[in-house]
């Protein structure tokens, strides 16, 4: 009895909350409280929380360039900062920009470093600086994910740039010469048609989950250049020639260009189920959908309530294609609106959108804009009431949000709204969704659990994180049972390391009692072992 009177009146208090913070950001329509199902007024257990951090014109990080080892090092600390705060605010995913200019962050075996590491496109940074794998290891140190942010297509803002040698040394890439490149008006792209264009995408990719432990892949939504003529020119002659004797049956030259893109990803896909298939692969496109009517009438789903689909017919593609084709596994709309905005409401379009990942059986985490708002309780309480948004229009474990960018989130041009995501919605932690239509292998409970003084250890397993909890005595098993997750409750989730040993809490030295789950790169989380 007393347990349901305090599960009570933490719904109660709950839907205070956020009744209070719908009025603040604006909302007028009611919703159910605690429609993802999360208990006695925890968040759900398993969500994504990501950030965006953008390197592209330095934009997120770095905030200096060079070449030197002192600036290396300031490199290095900005991003740590960026980490310890995404870390303090509980987040658990970081989308890290490593390729923005068909260049690259790390030691590439195909492309030239960045200019926005070193100042110079093709210069390299201090030896052994490797801003990938330093990025990698930092987030993996704090139990978060770190997913390699790339931009398939785009070469240049301008004319294609000079050869130059790849990070990790070789023959000049230049893609000019071997008649890759498209470009129209400011933008040069590695051309979707050719398919050795398309082939040097996905080798690139490889080589980044060939020599990197990241736990996921991105692109975001950049394709064909923008309003890219159609007719004679550009790519007409090629897309005659592939569809010529196809008679009734050829694509149009626009339905070709979205195929061409479809492919690429296709591609990738497939190679990363080839070379770590736990690896996530997501795609972040503008955030409405559906052709107009075009796309979404095709795969029997309803038009989007409100705004338009620009992407379509502009960029040419079509991300109900990749979901229906089951080749990426979570997709992140860019709904860069506020929950009031007159034509694209938050609300309204991600409703959409959390349809269309239901149907096609994969993962949305909506992208936020975190800059809509100058910096304030406003601004804050506006990210919180879309973070609650994506929650109500997700499925129990497959829901979430993505941040741009970090920005304004680590203080570079604002801050306030980690702390304040972290007091509200983000007060417990929470682990990655299960990609459910993959098959991940029960590993069993750990082995050789035991303590030592303040740290936990027990045997690793090969391609294995691990959540352990502390729990405070007077508390049993049963008491602690999550019912959104395997396991037990989030709140009682000390750290994810992917390690084997953990230091204990100070706060929790004494009078705790501890467990231990493998938490696999596919986001399953299996049978906890209790120390006894």
């Amino acid at each position: 009895m007393i347990r349901q009177m305090k599960m009570r009146l933490a719904t109660v208090l709950l839907a205070a909350v956020l009744n209070s913070a719908a009025a603040l950001c604006g909302i007028v329509a009611e919703r159910g409280v605690n429609s993802y199902g999360a208990p006695e007024g925890d968040s759900p257990k398993h969500e994504m929380r990501g950030a965006w951090v953008a390197t592209v014109y330095g934009i997120d990080w770095p905030s200096v360039t060079g070449t030197t080892a002192g600036c290396a090092d300031k490199q290095k600390q900005e991003l740590v900062r960026i980490f310890d705060i995404l870390q303090q605010g509980g987040f658990n995913a970081v989308m890290f920009q490593v390729r923005s200019m068909s260049d690259a962050m790390y030691r590439s075996r195909y492309e030239p470093w960045s200019a926005y590491l070193t100042g110079n496109r093709g210069e390299a940074p201090a030896k052994g600086w490797d801003p990938l794998a330093f990025a990698v290891e930092e987030a993996h140190r704090r139990g978060m994910e770190l997913h390699a942010w790339v931009n398939p297509f785009r070469l240049a803002n301008g004319a294609p740039p000079a050869p130059q040698k790849p990070a990790a040394g070789g023959a000049p890439f230049n893609p000019q010469a071997k008649g890759w490149v498209l470009t129209f008006k400011k933008a040069s792209i590695l051309d979707p048609g050719n398919p050795e264009a398309r082939k040097h995408i996905v080798e690139v990719c490889r080589d980044i989950l060939r020599n990197y432990d990241v736990d996921g892949l991105i692109f975001d939504d950049y394709f064909y250049p923008d309003r890219l003529p159609l007719g004679s020119g550009y790519d007409y002659r090629r897309w005659r020639k592939e569809t010529e004797g196809m008679g009734d049956k050829a694509p149009s030259q626009a339905d070709w260009r979205r195929g061409n893109v479809a492919k690429t990803i296709a591609d990738v896909y497939a190679m990363i189920q080839d070379e770590r298939p736990w690896v996530r692969f997501g795609i972040s496109p503008a955030g409405v959908a559906g052709g107009n009517g075009k796309a979404s009438s095709r795969y029997g789903l309803p038009d989007p309530e409100k705004g338009s689909d620009w992407m379509y017919d502009r960029i040419f593609c079509d991300p109900l294609q990749w979901l229906d084709d089951g080749t990426v596994d979570y997709v992140s709309p860019q709904i860069y609106w506020a929950t009031s905005h007159e034509t694209n409401p938050y609300e309204a379009v991600t409703r959409w959108w959390g349809g269309v990942a239901l149907t096609f059986g994969r993962h949305c985490y909506p992208s936020q804009k975190v800059l809509a708002l100058p910096a304030g309780e406003e601004a804050w309480c506006e990210q919180a009431c879309q973070v609650d948004i994506n929650r109500e229009n997700s499925t129990a474990t497959g829901g979430g949000s993505i941040l741009y960018s970090t920005a304004h989130i680590s203080g570079k041009k604002a801050a306030g709204v980690a702390d304040y995501l972290h007091s509200t919605c983000y007060r417990y932690p929470a682990l990655m969704p299960p990609m459910e239509w993959k098959q991940g292998r029960n590993p069993g409970g750990v082995e050789g659990l035991e303590r030592r003084g303040s740290r936990l250890r027990w045997y690793p397993q090969p391609d294995m994180r691990y959540v352990v909890y502390a729990i405070p005595d007077e508390l049993s098993p049963l008491d602690v049972i999550s019912e959104t997750g395997r396991n037990f409750m989030s709140r009682y989730i000390m750290s994810v390391t992917y390690g084997h040993e953990v230091s204990i809490d100070t706060d929790k030295l004494q009078n705790y009692w501890f467990a231990v789950a493998p938490y696999d790169r596919y986001g399953n989380e299996w049978e906890a072992v209790i120390l006894n």
